[in-house]
């Protein structure tokens, strides 16, 4: 009858154990999504158990290099087309798995003390420090250095210059005025009350911008589920919450 009784347990307990089993998945998202993907990850994880997802913030050209470099990441969403495609070329996205996800747009934003009033005055000599992300490995940075190439201040402004390591780092040289301006994503100033809108970056000054997703070579089974997510009604609704645009047709 014991013999009986422990066969019983064990078959229920094989039953049992694919349920139960955990399965944890690491995202590496643009810093600029912080706070949007911590809120849809906490809804995935509601919805999903038995999943464990670990997110890798940090600037696109960054987490664009770990995946190059072989990290253990499963999904990879970034600020900037050129650096998804530099991980693209090198054949480390499933080719099924890639798609734009979400828009945003730059604006001006500036310190509590500053009188800055308009994107022009920018090099008027009354603004010392303005922040912006590294242009080289942070998109929003490229970004804000082809909007002031489009207002000839460049190199008016080059002096002035400081630089962030990732978006939300410039952001935070505006909020504790150790700059008296930054360029930075609308999303990012909206995230802020510590700083003041001077006013949107004219979206002809800068190249679209565009967050593609998708899921890396080797990735574990769950990765696609979640990639799926990304694009439901429930994870826009969050992301426009936040002030991304999830309306991106194919002509981006």
């Amino acid at each position: 009858m014991k013999r009986i009784f422990l066969l019983i347990a064990l078959i229920i307990s094989g039953c049992q154990s694919p349920q139960s089993e955990q399965v944890s998945i690491t995202v590496a998202a643009a810093a600029s999504l912080s706070d949007a993907m911590n809120e849809v990850n906490s809804l995935y994880e509601k919805e999903h158990p038995n999943t464990n997802i670990t997110l890798n913030l940090a600037s696109s050209g960054v987490l664009a290099n770990q995946i190059k470099q072989g990290a253990p990441i499963d999904v990879f969403v970034s600020a900037s087309e050129s650096h998804f495609q530099s991980v693209k070329k090198e054949d480390l996205l499933i080719p099924d798995y890639q798609t734009p996800i979400l828009k945003n747009k730059l604006v001006l934003i500036k310190s509590r003390s500053s009188n800055l009033a308009n994107f022009e005055q920018l090099a008027s000599g009354n603004v010392k420090r303005v922040a912006i992300g590294i242009p080289e490995t942070v998109p929003a940075g490229a970004y804000a250095k082809q909007a002031l190439q489009f207002a000839n201040v460049w190199v008016t402004l080059k002096e002035e210059l400081i630089f962030g390591k990732d978006v939300r780092q410039v952001l935070t040289y505006v909020e504790t005025g150790n700059a008296d301006a930054g360029i930075v994503y609308e999303t990012d100033y909206r995230s802020s009350k510590n700083v003041d809108l001077v006013e949107e970056v004219p979206e002809q000054a800068y190249a679209p911008i565009i967050y593609p997703a998708g899921v890396v070579r080797g990735a574990r089974e769950e990765a696609t589920n979640y990639y799926t997510f990304l694009q439901s009604k429930e994870a826009k609704a969050i992301f426009e919450s936040y002030g991304f645009q999830s309306d991106v047709s194919a002509d981006d």
